[in-house]
């Protein structure tokens, strides 16, 4: 394996990180989102809500990154003080648009004049569910908003974990793992995999992301409480304007039933190397990147500079709350 005592470093580092993760951020990933049919006349779709917990206004972005790539589509949604905005099929309801896709969820200060341009000023929370909606009820898996992600390995040696993996076999359950790539060149998630005792069994797979996409595929080998260790390479990692922050996830369905359930892999790092601001204003990418893992406002307004600004959406009010609409 690529780091000494996996397992033990890994549930060493979640006890250790989970105060900074659980804290409220002004930027978030969800790295993936659906409206896309299902087996035995089923629709998945993406149940999205956004919290605003302050006292005044908050004008929030929110940007489609197509799967497979394209330009992504953002629309800003105004949420009222101390409200929730609330969509049950948000790539209907808010694009009007079928297929998959990961979503950047970010509130600029450009938007919001009126508010200080601080984290916690311009801070939100975020949460999605991307569902199936059957004859016989709604079966899903929360998918919540992500604050880091995994750059080139090779600049940073850091990887990500995902443990207790079933996939094929007599384990009756179907494993995919996917990433959102938001840097400007096309970019490789590999995939190291891990049997219950630590045995490789498969090495170094392939999944290719293009340049501002969202990519998903299979888990090639059958396991049963398994491991997988996520790495990137990067081939424009010392490029300031185009390197990537790459942000996996796991997704297991249960053949019988269809239910899924979701994993961000857990980042092989400590909370200060995660969490920490210094050099973030550096103009070497290379420096910056080597202490901050964090999605941060200068990274989110390069994909920004990308995107289709499509203008504001509507909430209407209905027994439920305030529904995103367009």
């Amino acid at each position: 394996m690529r780091t000494n005592k996996l397992l033990l470093a890994a549930l060493l580092l979640l006890c250790s990180a989970l105060p900074l993760a659980a804290q409220i951020n002004d930027a978030y990933v969800i790295p993936a989102s659906a409206n896309l049919p299902g087996a035995n006349n089923t629709q998945w779709a993406t149940r999205f809500s956004l919290f605003n917990p302050h006292d005044y206004p908050l004008t929030i972005s929110v940007s489609l990154v197509p799967t497979g790539g394209g330009t992504p589509l953002e629309e800003l949604i105004d949420v009222p003080a101390n409200a929730t905005a609330f969509s049950d099929n948000l790539l209907s309801d808010l694009y009007d648009v079928g297929g998959g896709g990961a979503l950047l969820v970010v509130a600029y200060a450009e938007d919001n004049p009126d508010v200080d341009d601080t984290t916690s000023a311009l801070s939100f929370l975020v949460n999605s569910e991307t569902y199936n909606n059957a004859p016989s009820g709604t079966y899903g898996q929360t998918i919540p908003g992500a604050l880091t992600g995994l750059f080139d390995v090779d600049t940073d040696g850091i990887t990500a974990i995902a443990h207790g993996i079933r996939n094929g076999g007599t384990t009756g359950f179907r494993t995919n793992f996917g990433a959102l790539n938001l840097g400007g060149c096309s970019v490789t998630l590999f995939a190291d995999i891990y049997d219950a005792d630590g045995n490789t069994i498969a090495q170094a797979q392939p999944l290719s992301i293009p340049a501002l996409a969202h990519a998903q595929g299979n888990l090639p080998v059958n396991v049963d409480a398994g491991t997988v260790e996520f790495y990137v390479d990067d081939p424009c990692a010392n490029d300031d304007n185009n390197y990537a922050i790459v942000f996996p996830y796991t997704s297991t369905i249960d053949s019988k039933s269809g239910d899924p359930s979701y994993q961000s892999p857990l980042l092989i790092a400590t909370p200060s190397q995660l969490f920490s601001t210094v050099g973030a204003s550096s103009t070497n990418a290379t420096k910056a990147k080597s202490v901050v893992k964090t999605l941060d406002m200068s990274y989110a307004r390069k994909v920004r500079a990308k995107s289709e600004r499509r203008g504001t959406a509507h909430l209407t009010r209905t027994a439920k709350g305030l529904q995103i609409t367009k």
